[in-house]
């Protein structure tokens, strides 16, 4: 997949102003999955291909997770009860997906990537409300899920 059709497949799915429900590898490890909740009350798998690269970075600033640390900031119900707390309330368990993705035209990782493999590979940063996700891979494909569907149940759940 070229550069231009991974930018028009991003845009296309609007990977934007969502939020970001669960994310993780596929069960067989090679690709890596993002499911994203829009205000349109769909759920969208992004299925990012071949990804060698995943890193994750928190947005959370310092001060919030040294107020956030106790274990009723990861269960909204918890959290609630405790007296709603100041801090992060992980137990949302989505992040919200702002400004959105991002492709990095002229990525040297994906350059290092493509030279190692001998196959095109790309670089998006994905940017949340709690982190920041920086994917290289080699292809991307969006599907929209319904609640029956195996990509959606066999999913691995992370903590947001």
């Amino acid at each position: 997949m070229k550069a231009s059709d991974i930018q028009e497949t991003l845009e296309r799915g609007n990977l934007f102003d969502g939020a970001i429900l669960k994310h993780g590898f596929a069960p067989y490890m090679r690709d890596y999955d993002l499911v994203a909740y829009f205000a349109r009350e769909s759920e969208c798998l992004y299925r990012f291909s071949h990804c060698p690269l995943i890193e994750i970075t928190t947005r959370v600033a310092d001060d919030d997770w040294r107020h956030s640390w106790g274990d009723n900031f990861i269960n909204y119900s918890e959290w609630l009860k405790s007296g709603s707390p100041a801090g992060y309330v992980w137990g949302i368990c989505e992040s919200l997906v702002y400004p959105g993705a991002k492709y990095i035209a002229d990525s040297r990782v994906a350059q290092e990537w493509t030279s190692r493999w001998g196959k095109p590979m790309h670089e998006v940063v994905i940017e949340t409300n709690a982190y920041t996700l920086h994917l290289v891979f080699h292809d991307l494909s969006i599907k929209e899920l319904k609640k029956a569907d195996p990509e959606w149940v066999n999913l691995p759940t992370t903590s947001q």
